[in-house]
């Protein structure tokens, strides 16, 4: 199957992101990742994932630095969109060491950045059937982390969105740092 990608959009990131969306990139199925969960009224604002193949529109689009997707997050991928898509909500949750629940901001690029300049390593199976994940950094994407063995899953197969993944102490404090021209926390 040749590499194909997607985007992850974080819908609190604009008014009415699912029907900007829709209209904008008509042509790129969208699923809001907390869609059929005990979170689904938030769906709007959540991570939405959005098919976003090489060469595709939106995935020009992002890579051309559009100020619309600076904060979106590009994966590289051969799994389908609905393999994809239940991966990525088993990752929505995770634990810290001490046992503390945390929301994961996985479709904001921003505490993803922090945690690539940091140079901190995700959990071994963490990125399951993601090859590539990509951020903007002034404009310009750029390759953050690599995964070699796309295929592991450090996860059990679940259709909630409970937490199954520990982060370690470097990645979450990376993560949760505040950005000096935000105040919002990453975590």
């Amino acid at each position: 199957m040749a590499s194909t990608g997607v985007l992850l959009f974080d819908g609190a990131s604009r008014k009415r992101a699912l029907v900007w969306l829709s209209k904008t990139y008509p042509e790129h199925s969208l699923s809001p990742l907390l869609y059929d969960t005990q979170f689904e009224a938030l769906g709007d604002v959540g991570p939405i994932l959005l098919d976003a193949d090489e060469g595709s529109l939106l995935q020009k689009a992002w890579f051309q630095g559009s100020p619309d997707l600076q904060y979106a997050v590009w994966l590289k991928t051969e799994k389908g969109l609905p393999e994809l898509y239940t991966s990525l909500r088993r990752r929505l949750r995770v634990y810290s060491p001490d046992g503390r629940e945390f929301w994961l901001r996985l479709a904001d690029s921003r505490p993803l950045l922090r945690a690539s300049e940091a140079k901190v390593q995700w959990p071994e199976g963490f990125w399951h059937g993601v090859s590539e994940v990509w951020l903007q950094r002034h404009g310009r994407a750029f390759k953050a982390w690599e995964n070699q063995t796309p295929e592991h899953d450090c996860t059990c197969s679940a259709e909630d969105i409970n937490a199954q993944i520990t982060l370690e102490w470097p990645l979450l404090e990376a993560l949760a740092q505040e950005n000096e021209s935000s105040q919002e926390a990453a975590l």
